[in-house]
C-alpha cells in the first residue's frame, strides 16, 4: 500500500494573492446586499431605512472600483459582477421602492413609469460597459445609474421625513421616475469628477467648503444628499443650455472676425482679439481664427494671430493643423511665418499625411524647399524633387 501523497506547499503570497483578489468583489457582494435590503425593506413599507441602504451602496460602489484599481486585481470578473449588481441596487430597487411608496395606485401608468426607470437603468449600464474605452473620462454620457437612484430614493427619504404619503405626491413622483430613466440614456453630459487630482494642493476654502458640507449631511442627512443629487440630476441640462447660449451670443462676435480678416482690417481684428482667444474655433470643420486667416491669403492677419499667441498645434476635424493647411494651398508666406513662430513641420493629420506630403502632392517646390530646411519629413517615399531643393 502506497503511502499518502504530501500536500503541495503554497507559499502565503500566494493566499495573500487570493485575499486581494477578493477583497474588490466583497465590496461589491456588500454593494448588492444594500440593494437587496433596500428591497426586503420597500416591501415592509420602511422606505427611511430602504433609501438609507441605496446610499450605502452608492458609497460600496465607489469603493470597489478603487480598491481593485489600488490592489491592481481588475478584471473581466468584477467588471461583470459590479454591473450585475449595479442594476439591482440602482436599477430594480429604485424602481420597485417608488412603486411600492407612490406609483402603486396609478395602476397601469405606475408601473410603466416604475418600467422606464429600470429599462433606463439596464441601458445606461450596457452603454456604460461597452464605452469604457472611448469615452472621455472627464463626463458621463447621460445621469450614471447611482446619481439616478438617489435622485428617485432621496425624494422618498426627504417626503418620509415630513411623514408626507406618497399617494399625495404620486404624479411628481412618477415625473421625477420617468426623468431619471430617460436621462440616464439621454446623450446629456454629466460631469464625472474623474480628472480632478486628490494629490495635488487645494485653496484652504475648497477644505472648509468640504468640512461644511459634512457638517450639513451629519445634521440633515436626507436634505442635504437629495439637494445634491438634484442639483446634479439637472446639471447637465444646465450646462446644455449654457452652452448653446454661449454659442449662439458668440457666432456674431465670430462673423464680425470673419469680416475683419476678410477685408483685412487689422486694427478691428485686434480689438475683438482682446475679447475673443486666438485659439476661437470659427469655421466649418473645426477652423480656428488662424486657419480662417490662412484661407483668405491674408499675411497680416496670420502674423497678428501668431504674435497673439494663437497656437500652432490646434487641428481641424481632418487633423490638419495649420501649418498643413497653408503647405496644403501653397502658401508661401504663410508657412515661412508659422514655421519662424514655432509649428510642428512634422505633424500627421488623421490620414498620416505631413505638411511635406501636402505641399509635394501640390507641386509646392518653394513650400517644399522651405519645409525641408526646417527638418520636415515625409510620411512616405517622396517623388523626384528639383536637383535644388535640400534633401
Amino acid at each position: 500500500m502506497s503511502s499518502p501523497r504530501p500536500k503541495a506547499f503554497r507559499p502565503a503570497s500566494e493566499f495573500r494573492k487570493r485575499g486581494i483578489y477578493l477583497l474588490p468583489n466583497a465590496f461589491t457582494t456588500l454593494n448588492l446586499f444594500a440593494g437587496f435590503y433596500a428591497i426586503v425593506q420597500g416591501m415592509n413599507h420602511r422606505f427611511e431605512q430602504a433609501a438609507i441602504a441605496i446610499f450605502i451602496a452608492m458609497i460600496l460602489d465607489s469603493i470597489d472600483g478603487r480598491v481593485a484599481r489600488l490592489t491592481r486585481t481588475q478584471s473581466a470578473f468584477g467588471a461583470e459582477y459590479d454591473s450585475l449588481t449595479d442594476m439591482v441596487s440602482f436599477g430594480a430597487a429604485p424602481a420597485l421602492l417608488m412603486y411600492e411608496w407612490a406609483l402603486r395606485d396609478m395602476g397601469r401608468i405606475g408601473w410603466i413609469a416604475a418600467f422606464v426607470y429600470c429599462a433606463g437603468a439596464a441601458l445606461r449600464l450596457a452603454r456604460f460597459n461597452t464605452q469604457l474605452s472611448v469615452a472621455d473620462k472627464r463626463w458621463f454620457q447621460g445621469l450614471p445609474s447611482p446619481a439616478a437612484a438617489a435622485l428617485v430614493v432621496g425624494m422618498i427619504w426627504v417626503f418620509d421625513d415630513y411623514q408626507v404619503k406618497g399617494g399625495d405626491v404620486r404624479w411628481f413622483a412618477a415625473a421625477l421616475t420617468v426623468y431619471a430613466g430617460l436621462t440616464m440614456v439621454s446623450n446629456v453630459k454629466f460631469y464625472s469628477g474623474k480628472d480632478i487630482n486628490l494629490r495635488r494642493a487645494v485653496p484652504f476654502w475648497v477644505v472648509i467648503v468640504m468640512v461644511m458640507v459634512l457638517l450639513l449631511i451629519s445634521i440633515e442627512p436626507s436634505h442635504v444628499l437629495w439637494g445634491v443629487m438634484v442639483a446634479y440630476g439637472f446639471s447637465g441640462y444646465v450646462m446644455w443650455v449654457v452652452a448653446r447660449w454661449r454659442t449662439e451670443a458668440t457666432q456674431k462676435q465670430y462673423a464680425h472676425i470673419r469680416d475683419a480678416i476678410e477685408e483685412g482690417n487689422l486694427t478691428a481684428l485686434a480689438r475683438m482679439l482682446g475679447t475673443t482667444p486666438a485659439d476661437t474655433v470659427i469655421g466649418t470643420g473645426g477652423r480656428t481664427v488662424l486657419m480662417v486667416a490662412i484661407e483668405e491669403v491674408n499675411l497680416p492677419a496670420i502674423e497678428l494671430l501668431v504674435a497673439r499667441g494663437a497656437s500652432l498645434e490646434v487641428a481641424d476635424e481632418q487633423g490638419l493643423t495649420a501649418l498643413g493647411l497653408a503647405a496644403e494651398s501653397g502658401f508661401q508666406e504663410a508657412v515661412e511665418a508659422l514655421l519662424a513662430g514655432g509649428a510642428n513641420p512634422n505633424h500627421r493629420d488623421l490620414l498620416g499625411d505631413t505638411p511635406l506630403d501636402h505641399a509635394v502632392e501640390h507641386g509646392a517646390h518653394d513650400t517644399v524647399a522651405t519645409l525641408l530646411g526646417y527638418g520636415a519629413k515625409a510620411s512616405r517615399e517622396l517623388p523626384p524633387l528639383p536637383p535644388d531643393l535640400p534633401r
